[in-house]
């Protein structure tokens, strides 16, 4: 979608971009930016307030807060697709931004992670299950919403129904307008 659209994507780079600025190693970021943290610091957060990011706040905090400061910031600096990481709550009073949810049925989602990802058939379910029971509660955690609940986004999609073709191209006509 990015690509099509001619914008910036970001999902596996926020790891570089916030070890960079956060002091954290990559390592960490990537093993525990969706696990279930331990307190919730919403004003400090949502407010991006100058947080010291290692005494006052727990790892998983002071991660979440590195995030989202990482994430308001490309987003000022240009248009671009930002996948995950609560950048939907994150960014939600933030003029021209689109939050979009994808969800497929199981047989869909354990074609796609076979195809993408290389995981074994046997295993497939099972991980898509774990991975989608962390983001929940992450998810949760931080915002205080259900991950997927439609009421959270502007758009979502069905991808076991609709292809990422067709999804794209309807994105492509909602962002020319924007433009």
């Amino acid at each position: 979608m990015a690509k099509a659209l001619g914008i910036t994507f970001y999902d596996k780079e926020l790891i570089t971009l916030v070890a960079k600025e956060s002091g954290f190693s990559e390592e960490f970021i990537s093993q525990n930016e969706q696990k279930m943290p331990s307190a919730l610091l919403y004003q400090m957060i949502m407010q991006d307030y100058e947080a010291p990011l290692d005494k006052s706040l727990s790892y998983d905090d002071a991660l979440f807060v590195a995030q989202s400061r990482v994430i308001r910031r490309l987003a000022t600096e240009k248009p671009c697709v930002i996948v995950g990481r609560c950048a939907d709550y994150i960014l939600r009073d933030r003029p021209h931004t689109i939050n979009i949810f994808l969800f497929g049925d199981m047989k869909s989602k354990t074609k796609r992670v076979i195809a993408e990802y290389g995981i074994s058939p046997a295993q497939a379910p099972g991980k898509i299950t774990q991975v989608d029971k962390s983001r929940k509660e992450h998810y949760f955690h931080y915002t205080g919403r259900q991950w997927g609940d439609s009421r959270n986004y502007h758009v979502t999609f069905n991808t076991s129904m609709i292809s990422i073709t067709q999804i794209t191209e309807i994105l492509k006509n909602i962002y020319k307008d924007w433009k």
